[in-house]
């Protein structure tokens, strides 16, 4: 299960492979990105410029949560979302999930984190009372990076009548942040990928440098 942090920066702060195990490579199998993000590079996660190509407000509408709803942030990272979502809808309740404990300690240490009752840290590992619980996920930034079975995991999480929301780097598109477009999907590619998985998926109105989609179990 490899969800992971939900930004890069730049093509050229990309990292290579320093030795990583075969059995590494195997478990990211499926995954376009061929590395797992560094979590050295945890504190750029925080960094408030990427709110101006992901507005969190405009996130938060296109993932139309119902009232009282449970809502998965797949691969939440230092939580940066997670904790802007569950500050604008207290009634959600939003589970923050990550396969790194050092990122859920960055999560929880925030100052706007602690005070949150609704916002709930989880690791991957502890995730098993999850399953089909959620009627909302939010993947951010993470399709590219998760392997088939992380990919497949996710979607049992998801309930019957839910809804995935799919915002990830836009392979087509010209941009100085993010991973190399090699890395990445375009829409059609993510669509195709997603739909191989048993998913019905929509293409909404693209952001700056993303897509989005928004997937569903098929009927």
């Amino acid at each position: 299960m490899k969800p992971v942090p939900h930004d890069h920066l730049s093509s050229q702060q990309q990292s290579s492979s320093h030795g990583r195990l075969g059995h590494a490579r195997e478990a990211r199998s499926g995954a376009k990105q061929p590395e797992a993000f560094d979590p050295a590079r945890a504190a750029r996660l925080d960094d408030p410029r990427r709110f101006e190509y992901l507005p969190p407000a405009q996130i938060a509408a296109l993932l139309d949560a119902p009232k009282d709803a449970t809502v998965v942030d797949f691969g939440t990272g230092t939580g940066t979302f997670a904790i802007e979502l569950a500050g604008q809808r207290p009634d959600l309740t939003v589970i923050a999930l990550d396969e790194q404990p050092g990122m859920l300690e960055l999560l929880r240490s925030k100052p706007g984190a602690i005070q949150l009752k609704n916002l709930k840290p989880v690791l991957t590992d502890r995730m098993a009372g999850l399953e089909s619980g959620a009627e909302r996920i939010l993947a951010l930034n993470v399709l590219h990076e998760l392997s088939d079975a992380a990919l497949r995991q996710m979607i049992r999480l998801l309930k019957p009548e839910g809804a995935i929301l799919i915002v990830d780097w836009e392979a087509q598109a010209d941009r100085p942040v993010g991973p190399p477009k090699e890395h990445t999907y375009s829409a059609v590619e993510a669509q195709q990928r997603l739909e191989a998985f048993g998913l019905s998926v929509e293409v909404l109105k693209p952001l700056r440098y993303h897509f989005v989609l928004r997937a569903r179990p098929a009927a």
